[in-house]
């Protein structure tokens, strides 16, 4: 039920253009009809810079969105679009971030949402799913893609998701995520980051970033552009091993549990292997100790975000150590609050105490008694 996709070329926004955020960009993202966009404030996140081994690092942190999420500029472009073509139920396939970011933006737009996902869905997702009215139907895992499929053809309804492997998504959603390349363009002074480095599973963000620094080159915005990485669990990495394999096509592959979970899938998109290849970039596959231990050090610096996010940085400091050239303005994704994991995670930081002075003093390190 997605015909053409309508992509504009990449305008600027005007400079009187008080708006904010996503739709800033509307003149360079899929045509919609009057009044039909739905937004809850998505985009316009931070650009940190942290000084790393002789050079700044910047962080785009897509965590700061609305639901907590990158996906929020996937939904929020399909949302408008369903809206525009007048649809009625809206589906998605999902356990995790997009399942949440779907039901909220359906509920914004006042449109039904059906998300069909598996027993894995982690707590927090589940209880903000449901909160925001979803119908959450739980189903085997492989069982997801040919309802929602079915749906789709069979009655009308208009999909937040993919629902055929390995197409990286719905098209025109997927153009929600070229407002990051315009984000961090006009965030460094409109100059192109030399290295992105992205968590991958389904590889959209990865290609919509991509296809929006393609946009404004070819606009004449920016003169560079950028070599994108992708980051996957070793457990599974698809994009990494069809890449290593030199081959035309994504081929499937085993996977094994993985702390990211969001981004641990079985297959990949052609369109991801055309980006990797075509910006000149790489694909990293990383461990889970690399991914937890990168997760750490993220939260030491203020930054907590999901395992899965953790992996674009763990995807760094591989790169870092192999002598990889991300030039001298490389950007690491993070794309998620550490909130939807959190139950995964225990602290060591943690004292159960009688309530006394004495059992205090006694329980904090010394260090901070003389600082």
């Amino acid at each position: 039920m997605i015909a053409d996709k309508g992509s504009r070329p990449f305008s600027r926004p005007p400079v009187d253009d008080r708006s904010s955020g996503l739709w800033r960009w509307r003149d360079s993202l899929p045509r919609l009809a009057d009044g039909a966009e739905v937004t809850l404030g998505e985009g316009n996140t931070p650009l940190l810079d942290f000084e790393r081994q002789g050079y700044t690092l910047h962080i785009k942190d897509e965590s700061q969105n609305p639901t907590w999420s990158h996906k929020d500029r996937l939904c929020a472009v399909a949302a408008s679009h369903a809206v525009s073509t007048g649809a009625q139920v809206m589906v998605v396939s999902s356990s995790g971030n997009h399942a949440l970011s779907a039901a909220a933006y359906a509920a914004r737009a006042g449109l039904p949402c059906v998300v069909i996902t598996h027993e894995g869905m982690p707590p927090a997702v589940r209880s903000a799913v449901e909160a925001f009215g979803a119908l959450l139907v739980i189903v085997p895992g492989p069982d997801r893609w040919p309802l929602v499929e079915r749906s789709v053809h069979e009655l009308g309804w208009y999909p937040f998701s993919n629902y055929t492997a390995p197409v990286a998504g719905n098209p025109v959603a997927a153009d929600g995520y070229k407002t990051i390349a315009f984000e961090l363009a006009e965030q460094l002074s409109w100059t192109s980051p030399t290295s992105i480095i992205v968590p991958t599973g389904y590889a959209e963000a990865l290609c919509g970033i991509w296809r929006g620094f393609k946009d404004m080159r070819a606009a004449g915005a920016v003169r560079e552009l950028p070599k994108m990485v992708s980051v996957e669990p070793a457990v599974s990495a698809p994009l990494h091993t069809s890449l290593l394999k030199g081959l035309d096509r994504p081929v499937p592959v085993e996977a094994g549990k993985s702390i990211a979970a969001s981004i641990n899938v079985k297959v990949t998109s052609l369109d991801a292997m055309r980006t990797i290849r075509e910006s000149g970039g790489a694909a990293l596959a990383v461990g889970e100790e690399e991914i937890a231990a990168a997760h750490g050090e993220l939260a030491f610096r203020g930054l907590y975000v999901e395992n899965a996010s953790a992996a674009s940085f763990a995807g760094l400091l591989q790169a870092e150590a192999d002598r990889l050239d991300l030039g001298e303005r490389p950007v690491v994704l993070t794309t998620s609050s550490g909130l939807k994991d959190a139950h995964t995670r225990r602290s060591a930081n943690e004292l159960t105490l009688d309530g006394t002075w004495d059992s205090f003093l006694r329980a904090v390190p010394e260090e901070l008694l003389s600082p």
